[in-house]
């Protein structure tokens, strides 16, 4: 037997306190098997206010039989090798706890049952007959193999009605009686037990609490004190809105906590995905400050246990279970243990799903409405107008109408006034965001026939490789320490088939080939999902695997590279620090476009330690790891004759909110071609372009003395001095 064995089962971290449950008083480990049933029964109503009793029972035993198989997997009473954890959230509730291969080399599975020693389990009591049905149609054991299922449950047995007429004798039974025979009077067995449950176990992180910015200060402030307790946060992609949210949530419970009022929060957004990102960071942030809720996931999309074990294990030392739940009835339920147990209950839900929670009669304290633009479009208008004590609305882009009296954010009856608002160039004069520069993509090749550009595939790929690269060498050179940065480009595709066309390229292989070193990640709603392993896993792909995916993006170092491409990761909720540079070829309504532009302007991380020490200002662009972010814009799709008012459209917005000049741009030259299309709200994701040979042979990168766009944004600049001249002229002839 090793010295230690990883258990992987979630209840690992789930555990409150291992010591309480596998020591007794006297400080020794448990070493029967009646010692530790005792204790689990002790232990799970000690814990019912953290983890409903049954759950703690059978996650208790399962954790157990985990560790029994991968010790003793070769005791013929066993017979079980390469053994895995079926955890909550892997699978329905099928009946197979875990699952590995037999000794006759078929696939094995077993089920855990936790029960008083003079029980008799039976098929219809104990949904026996679910083991052995999943067992055949989801883990392939043969259906003529009788050594193949196995029960192992601390009952006394298995009626023998059941095992011969439900079970047809296929199912083999390990009871109380014989894993005392295994594991009683083995003190090194159960010492090994407690080391390998101890060491498998998250350790606890540091978790600091944050210093508020300035501005966070401000707008948490306004929205405390504002009479109506109703209002919109207007604020720029990047510039830390979920920690105004969290901080706000903290004071309500601190308000609440002095008024012997135990609150209810309702953190609203628009998408499970981004629930989830929000749990996390409002977890975290309250966690930091010692606050302690319950907390409730309501969405359709349960959340994966194991994941959200570990998580808060590295977040907390309790561990406090996460209701996920759609039901009116069981929001009642949670809503009712925390006013018992003087609990703020916190919940989490999309906008279609806040609706049905309002069903349940719970009136909030507090509702935070995440990512507010998207109460405009009439799916989600509703979970604007419901009940709540204060609603606050945070956005990057009001949505309003001209009338300001329907569904737009100018209506002041659903939405109130903006209690708080910062532009983009407001937050980069404070040095909380980078300036973006604009890096300007062109093809060309000796015959370019332009009207096929659009679906050569292989050049569509090799143009954001080449801009990839070019990219990359320009962010190094603007680098004040190019060894601590590495690109990161967001490319914003028209849909899903360019996805799908162009991971079957030779360009794509030829590049994963030769740059292995480039993390490569894919996310779209029917594409489905490239998690960096060149694999695709076609949809359905779940949120939480999504969730991870960007988790995983959020952990690259500052210095790796990466190309991501999605289709409308700001509606998945993408929020990855790192990025440098955004490639945008899918026409999207302008608003999403400057987000988009947002989500590469956050602050290298030790710029923005520096920064907050005082080391740097932000007129010191050259101290800085990322004095710049990148907008990408590819110019060789279709035809030239809508791309002066297109790029137009986009200097005049980056102009107002970004105070971009010509001095910005930087040319990448390929000659003859030039862009197309007004950005609109066209979602080009179902449009279907048959593969077709462009011509474009290759890609350069490089300044030009007048480009047509560089005139652009000099006639732009003309316009603007000249307006100012004219309003000079007026003044001096009006005072004069």
């Amino acid at each position: 037997m090793s010295d230690k064995i990883e258990l992987t089962h979630p209840f690992v971290n789930k555990c409150p306190d291992i010591d309480a449950l596998l020591k007794k008083e006297d400080g020794q480990v448990v070493q029967s098997i009646e010692s530790y049933c005792s204790k689990i029964k002790q232990q799970a109503e000690l814990n019912m206010t953290l983890l409903d009793p049954n759950d703690y029972k059978g996650w208790a035993l399962e954790l157990f039989v985990e560790y029994l198989v991968k010790v003793d997997g070769a005791d013929n009473r066993i017979g079980i090798y390469d053994y895995h954890v079926v955890a909550d959230g892997d699978a329905d509730d099928v009946g197979v706890d875990g699952h590995g291969m037999g000794e006759n080399s078929y696939p094995t599975t077993v089920q855990v049952k936790f029960r008083r020693g003079d029980y008799v389990l039976t098929a219809n009591n104990d949904h026996l007959s679910n083991f052995l049905t999943s067992s055949w149609a989801d883990y392939l054991v043969p259906m003529e193999c009788d050594k193949n299922m196995l029960i192992i449950t601390t009952g006394m047995k298995v009626d023998e009605q059941s095992r011969e007429k439900m079970l047809k004798n296929k199912v083999r039974v390990l009871n109380r009686d014989a894993l005392r025979e295994m594991c009683d009077n083995r003190p090194e067995f159960w010492t090994r037990f407690y080391e390998s449950v101890r060491d498998s176990r998250v350790q606890v992180a540091c978790i600091t609490s944050i210093t508020l910015r300035e501005h966070q200060i401000e707008a948490a402030d306004a929205i405390v004190k504002d009479e109506n307790s109703k209002g919109k946060v207007i604020l720029p992609t990047g510039t830390g809105k979920t920690i105004i949210e969290a901080e706000v949530i903290r004071r309500k419970i601190d308000e609440c906590k002095a008024k012997n009022i135990v609150p209810v929060i309702k953190v609203n957004a628009s998408r499970i995905l981004l629930c989830f990102q929000l749990f996390e960071d409002v977890f975290k942030y309250l966690n930091s400050h010692g606050m302690v809720a319950r907390y409730m996931n309501f969405n359709s999309g349960n959340a994966d246990e194991k994941y959200y074990a570990i998580m808060l294990r590295k977040s907390s030392d309790v561990f406090r279970e996460i209701i996920s739940t759609t039901s009116a009835k069981a929001a009642k339920e949670q809503f009712n243990k925390a006013q018992t147990e003087k609990m703020p209950l916190i919940v989490f839900s999309t906008y279609n799903s806040s609706v049905r929670f309002s069903e349940s009669g719970i009136v909030p304290d507090l509702t935070i409405h995440d990512e507010a633009h998207n109460l405009v479009s009439r799916e989600f208008s509703k979970a604007a107008t419901l009940a709540s004590k204060a609603d606050f609305y945070f956005t990057a882009t009001e949505r309003t109408t001209e009338s300001g009296l329907d569904l737009g954010m100018n209506n002041e009856t659903i939405f109130d006034k903006t209690i708080y608002q910062k532009s983009a160039k407001e937050m980069m004069e404070r040095g909380e965001m980078v300036q973006p520069r604009i890096h300007i993509v062109k093809g060309k090749g000796k015959r370019v026939d332009v009207e096929k550009t659009d679906a050569d595939y292989e050049i569509l790929f090799s143009s954001i490789v080449a801009s990839f690269f070019a990219h990359s060498r320009q962010i190094k050179a603007d680098s004040y320490a190019a060894d601590k940065i590495g690109a990161k480009v967001l490319v914003v595709c028209r849909g899903q088939q360019d996805l799908m066309e162009m991971f079957k390229t030779g360009a794509f292989l030829a590049f994963r080939s030769a740059y292995p070193n480039v993390h490569i990640f894919a996310l779209s709603s029917e594409f489905g999902m490239m998690n960096d392993d060149g694999i695709i896993q076609h949809p359905p792909v779940t949120n939480m695997k999504k969730y991870k995916m960007l988790k995983k993006l959020k952990e690259l170092r500052s210095e790796e590279e990466a190309i991501i491409f999605h289709v409308d990761m700001i509606g998945e909720g993408i929020d990855v620090p790192g990025i440098t540079g955004v490639m945008p070829f899918r026409n999207c309504e302008m608003g999403k476009f400057v987000q988009n532009i947002g989500r590469a302007a956050r602050l290298h991380g030790e710029d923005r330690k520096r920064f907050y020490a005082g080391e740097i200002s932000p007129c010191d662009l050259k101290k800085y790891i990322k004095p710049y972010s990148w907008v990408i814009i590819p110019t060789f799709l279709v035809n030239s004759e809508g791309f002066a008012d297109r790029f137009r459209g986009i200097v005049e917005r980056l102009r107002g909110e970004y105070g971009i000049t010509k001095e910005n741009v930087l040319i990448s030259n390929i000659e003859g071609m030039d862009v197309d299309e007004l950005i609109d709200t066209v979602n080009d994701t179902t449009k279907n372009r048959p593969w077709k040979k462009s011509g474009i042979t290759e890609f350069s990168h490089e300044f030009e003395e007048m480009s047509c766009l560089e005139r652009i944004i000099f006639e732009e600049e003309v316009s603007v001095a000249k307006e100012k001249a004219l309003e000079d002229l007026r003044n001096i002839i009006k005072n004069a």
